[in-house]
């Protein structure tokens, strides 16, 4: 006989938790890092692009030197271009390039994928034995 457990359920949804976000839809998942100083350590956060999207990484140039970084989403027909940005008083050249495939605008991307891997495999191996 199935009986319901307050565990269990707790189980279920945590699965939910870490399956249903890569799975729920056709948008990309994209790495997004303000525009900061090249210099600065950026914490990376997941984003989901809005349809039609493509994941970019962009560099800021001032006078032949690369000094400002970022990453997001943006459109397709803004890719592979070039803006001037004001920041802190200083007008920088913007180059864009973009990708299409999940988490492809991170140099480094094992940081969050990886421990988005880990933590699903330790449920996987985990939660089995609480639900039985």
């Amino acid at each position: 006989m199935y009986s319901f457990s307050p565990v269990r359920a707790v189980c279920v949804v945590l699965c939910a938790c870490l399956y249903l976000p890569v799975l729920h839809c056709e948008n990309l998942l994209c790495y997004y890092c303000p525009l900061l100083s090249k210099d600065r350590e950026c914490s990376f956060v997941l984003a989901e692009c809005p349809p039609q999207e493509l994941c970019f990484t962009a560099s800021g140039s001032y006078g032949g030197r690369v000094a400002l970084s970022a990453r997001g989403c943006m459109s397709q027909q803004d890719c592979l271009s070039e803006h001037t940005v004001p920041h802190k008083g200083t007008n920088f050249t913007m180059s864009y390039s973009c990708c299409d495939w999940h988490y492809c605008n991170s140099a480094s991307r094992g940081s969050v994928y990886s421990a988005t891997i880990a933590l699903a495999t330790a449920a996987a191996i985990i939660l089995p034995a609480w639900l039985c």
